[in-house]
């Protein structure tokens, strides 16, 4: 993608030997960022983007932006068209509420707070689907989130059914009618065309399952190691 930042390399191509224990560097803090968004707590992977820190200082520096995403929220003046891109903190915020609310649309639409809620449904569709295109499995930290969209997708389908059942009905009960001798005149041919709208607006919330819940995360239960800038 366009938007990534290649690791550093240091002398022949190859990655620097030593590492940055000092303060964090802009470039290592977008890179910082990019593996975040594409790996997110696979802390290993996170680390092998950045290169030049270590995998605690990684872990230890996302928790301090977590925190700042939760204290940071976005003014509601600041929503934004469905035709406009979706900013790198604005799908760091979907990731992170996502992890929070899982597919509670409502309060996910308050936490990234610059979408509506049928752009983080249509969001949350694309991302999930993206995940099972690459064959990459879901994190444990979204699995709730995607047994509940899961849920909510067959649970689309099958109103889209019955309702597709109920209105071919209707079309056969009032497709005839009195010719005024008594008999039954049958009407036109009638043709139903019925298609699932898969990007639509958000429908009935998903109910929680405990069982597939992971714990909640909570801004306390973040770590608390200070980061310099």
């Amino acid at each position: 993608k366009g938007h990534l930042i290649p690791p550093p390399l240091g002398k022949g191509g190859r990655p620097p030997k030593k590492l940055n224990t000092k303060t964090w560097q802009p470039d290592e803090h977008a890179r910082f960022l990019v593996g975040l968004e594409a790996h997110w707590r696979e802390w290993s992977l996170v680390k092998e983007h950045v290169r030049t820190k270590t995998k605690t200082q990684v872990r230890s520096r996302a928790n301090i932006y977590f925190r700042k995403l939760m204290q940071e929220r976005p003014l509601a003046a600041q929503k934004k068209k469905a035709n406009e891109p979706w900013t790198q903190e604005e799908r760091l915020r979907f990731l992170l509420g996502l992890e929070i609310h899982g597919c509670q649309w409502d309060q996910l639409t308050q936490f990234v707070g610059t979408r509506d809620a049928d752009q983080i449904a249509e969001h949350a569709r694309d991302y999930f689907q993206k995940l099972e295109e690459d064959g990459r499995e879901v994190q444990f930290y979204f699995k709730r989130a995607h047994a509940q969209w899961i849920q909510q997708q067959q649970q689309r389908r099958q109103q889209t059914h019955t309702s597709a059942s109920t209105s071919s009905e209707a079309v056969r009960t009032t497709g005839h009618h009195d010719d005024g001798d008594g008999g039954i005149e049958s009407g036109p041919p009638a043709s139903i065309f019925m298609e699932e709208n898969s990007g639509g607006s958000v429908g009935t919330l998903c109910d929680d399952d405990a069982a597939l819940a992971p714990p909640a995360v909570h801004a306390e239960d973040l770590d608390s190691d200070a980061i310099k800038k």
